[in-house]
């Protein structure tokens, strides 16, 4: 905690020197409204997808929660993201789970697992097609950008076929330690061999596709997110929409990203972020006080959304209504059939994209 406060001290020491704070405000003041109503769409939407993907596990296990809670859970879920160096915090969505909403830890662990590396899966070959998209601009390595994505892939994928064993195991490992009670190590042993069970379910199942589809739509709406908040910030400065290469971007934000999850990334997401993005989209061709401006602005801007929007919606969930204490597994349906699935998924992609081209059309228009 140390080394990442003082990470974040000294880069934003550096990047301050290179720009002024007054500077960081009036481009937050100067934003774009259109393009911030479409970070806004985008935002809500991956929200959305991920709700759905967390439901699809869980009811898998046979539970379903309510979708309104689970929803505010999964906003708490990114507001707590980049409260603790490496993205720990994201293990708020299998407390908040199992406390508020009665879902034992094995269900809870299991889909919060699983969509995890199927985001990892859904970003690999982006990275790849984006670092082919790219091709020579600026000094960036087309290369180690496709080696990474390769390397994710394998990772990710080899880590979802072995997760089931790997949680029995880590189960009768903490059997075996003598330095923890008997009753707290029949605790952990039985909610992670619990655990092992749902991922065995959801694999049995047969929704891996549907994981990862929802996975893509995730990081589809995540990353368009990122970019037009981007443009909404450099659209006052003069920059058009071509001039932002959608893969030269992509690139950028994904190593902003990898940089925030390292464990020491610094206090509260801020540090590291910043010192990639700088850097990367140095790399990539942008001016550097360009580069320098926005890694503040834009971090600054998509973090206060993220703890207003996140705390809001965890003074919800705390409320009486929202408190389930425990929930008892029902016989799981048979699964959605495929079309039925798609078709939903093609419908909500469609009501996204119509809602984007309305916004676009409107700011046009006024």
């Amino acid at each position: 905690m140390l080394f990442s406060l003082a990470l974040t001290v000294g880069i934003f020491s550096y990047l301050l020197t290179e720009v002024s704070f007054e500077k960081v405000l009036q481009s937050i003041q100067n934003v774009d409204r259109n393009a911030l109503l479409l970070f806004l769409v985008l935002s809500f939407s991956m929200s959305g997808f991920r709700t759905w993907r967390y439901a699809l596990v869980l009811a898998v296990s046979g539970y379903y929660p309510r979708k309104s809670a689970l929803f505010l859970v999964t906003l708490v879920r990114n507001f707590c993201s980049d409260l603790l160096p490496a993205r720990i915090g994201t293990l708020v969505y299998v407390y908040l789970v199992t406390a508020r909403l009665g879902v034992p830890f094995g269900a809870a662990a299991s889909s919060f697992s699983l969509a995890f590396l199927f985001d990892l899966i859904a970003l690999a070959p982006m990275i790849a097609a984006a670092a082919l998209l790219t091709g020579s601009a600026g000094e960036l390595s087309r290369t180690s950008a496709i080696v990474s994505g390769a390397v994710l892939l394998v990772v990710a994928s080899t880590a979802i076929c072995t997760l089931p064993a790997l949680a029995r195991l880590a189960g009768e490992m903490i059997w075996r330690l003598p330095l923890i009670g008997s009753h707290h190590r029949a605790i952990a042993r039985d909610a992670l061999h619990q655990t092992n069970t749902d991922l065995r379910k959801a694999h049995k199942a047969g929704v891996y596709g549907r994981l990862l589809a929802l996975s893509v739509m995730v990081r589809i709406c995540k990353y368009g997110s990122l970019y037009v908040l981007l443009f909404a910030l450099l659209q006052p400065m003069g920059y058009e929409l071509r001039q932002l290469s959608v893969p030269k971007v992509f690139l950028g934000l994904c190593s902003a990203e990898v940089a925030a999850s390292l464990p020491i990334s610094g206090i509260g997401g801020f540090g590291a972020y910043e010192g990639a993005w700088a850097w990367v989209f140095g790399l990539l061709g942008f001016p550097q006080h360009t580069a320098n401006l926005t890694a503040i602005s834009h971090h600054l801007l998509t973090q206060v959304y993220g703890y207003l929007l996140g705390g809001v919606a965890l003074l919800v969930l705390l409320l009486p209504m929202f408190r389930r204490t425990a929930a008892d597994a029902a016989q799981a349906p048979p699964l959605m059939p495929a079309y039925d699935f798609y078709g939903k998924l093609i419908l909500s992609t469609a009501l996204i994209v119509l809602i984007v081209f309305a916004v676009l059309v409107l700011g046009q228009a006024y």
